[in-house]
């Protein structure tokens, strides 16, 4: 019985963490908003927690969490302090950093249906710069309903986030700009033996402040909601293995805004791909397809481009896993300068198990952005950046996470920016910046 109860347990975080990741309350390494353009909530794209070596180990000894009724609550928290070298994308902008966060998640432990909430608070405090401190939010909810062998679900998320200067793609900013989300979706699951067929909807709102210090600016004119209609389909080939076909439809209107214009566009893709999980040491997700997206309320050029997702994990040895992951597509604007970003990024990451419950994980990661200007006379915009970092994890206890972490970001950014005098390039329009971060940090199950 004990076995069954930490057996449904498992699942329940497992569901938790996907449900967060899902609603978007993790947070993507480029400078996109919450909406997943490739969603992680596709049948059989469910995140796999438990692939990675790290992983693997934190749902085997994971905190048993509290027992009220049928929920199962799990409150942390967690203390990191370190020292980022820039976090104004400018010189002589490093301090000292102090993250504090809190959280609690609840799941139900029945046996079909499910129901669940998160929330979630982090203090971000810059003793040597302290206009860029930062109070970030969110809470969530969501559920699933077993009809018959077809399943129903809804979920809704808030959270406030910021811009920063440092995040590919966030031109013109320098202190973090404030801006709130509210995402609702609904999607109803039927299956046809092997085959099953998914219609889905989503609403998102994304309202922006300004920024509270330095030169201040107003971008509440990238304050939109946006409308989208997916059928997803999926073919199963073989155990653990399927077809996948996705088509998409998007809508966005944009808020008003004094002297400027509205960015309405209406956005259509449509991929295919292969979600192979059967192999225990090789798997892998893959969808390749085209995007395109028309302005409908400006006078503007649209976009057409391929896009792509490639996921893979290789786990050549018990204590050792590799994952690759690439993402190419359209994102929503997260900058007064580019209504278009076509973002393109490619991840490597190795984990290892030095020892038991002691681990390192290190990772490289490219990403680049071009973006269309506001204007079409204005130069289009294109920022690349490379980083890698090195984290160690030792899990002490069930109760007890501490974490060690050195992470490098180098930024190159050419067009559209006002020419300045560079020792090395003399007179140019081109941008750079480096930052460094070192941390320390424990987790605290409660």
């Amino acid at each position: 019985m004990r076995e069954k109860h930490r057996s449904r347990l498992l699942r329940s975080v497992v569901w938790s963490i996907g449900t967060a990741l899902s609603f978007g309350l993790a947070h993507p390494a480029h400078a996109q908003l919450f909406t997943q353009y490739f969603p992680s909530d596709l049948p059989g794209y469910a995140p796999d927690m438990s692939s990675s070596v790290v992983q693997r180990q934190i749902l085997e000894n994971i905190h048993p969490g509290i027992m009220l009724g049928d929920f199962n609550f799990r409150p942390t928290m967690s203390q990191n302090e370190g020292y980022t070298t820039n976090i104004l994308g400018q010189p002589n902008s490093g301090s000292a950093q102090i993250v504090t966060t809190g959280g609690i998640r609840a799941n139900s432990m029945w046996g079909r249906d499910a129901l669940g909430m998160s929330a979630n608070v982090a203090n971000t405090v810059n003793p040597e710069l302290m206009q860029a401190n930062t109070t970030t939010w969110s809470v969530s909810g969501g559920g699933s309903l077993a009809l018959g062998e077809d399943s129903l679900t809804l979920g809704y998320s808030h959270s406030r986030q910021y811009l920063g200067a440092t995040d590919l793609g966030n031109f013109g900013i320098s202190y973090p700009v404030p801006y709130d989300t509210n995402d609702i979706r609904l999607g109803f699951t039927h299956n046809f033996g092997r085959f099953s067929i998914t219609p889905s909807a989503v609403y998102d709102r994304f309202d922006f402040g300004q920024s509270s210090k330095g030169a201040i600016r107003n971008f509440s004119s990238l304050s939109h909601q946006l409308e989208s209609a997916l059928l997803t389909t999926r073919f199963e080939i073989s155990k653990g293995n399927a077809l996948i076909s996705v088509m998409r439809a998007t809508a966005a209107q944009f808020a008003p805004n004094a002297g400027g214009s509205l960015d309405d566009y209406a956005d259509g893709a449509g991929f295919l791909g292969l979600d192979l999980r059967a192999d225990s040491v090789i798997q892998y997700r893959a969808l390749v397809g085209a995007e395109t997206r028309q302005f409908t309320r400006v006078n503007s050029k649209g976009i057409t481009t391929p896009t792509a997702e490639l996921d893979i994990i290789w786990t050549p040895t018990p204590i050792d896993t590799i994952t690759v992951t690439g993402r190419r597509g359209i994102f929503d604007p997260t900058s007064a300068f580019a209504r278009n970003q076509v973002v393109s990024d490619i991840r490597i990451e190795a984990d290892h198990e030095l020892h038991q419950n002691l681990f390192i994980r290190g990772y490289a990661e490219a990403a680049r952005t071009d973006s269309q200007s506001l204007s079409g006379d204005s130069p289009k915009r294109r920022q690349t950046q490379f980083r890698f970092g090195v984290i160690g994890t030792w899990m002490v206890n069930q109760y007890l996470t501490a974490t060690l972490s050195y992470i490098h970001n180098s930024s190159y950014t050419k067009g559209g920016v006002p020419e300045v005098y560079d020792p090395l390039y003399g007179l140019t329009n081109r941008s750079t910046f480096t930052a460094n971060t070192v941390t320390v940090g424990a987790s605290f199950a409660l």
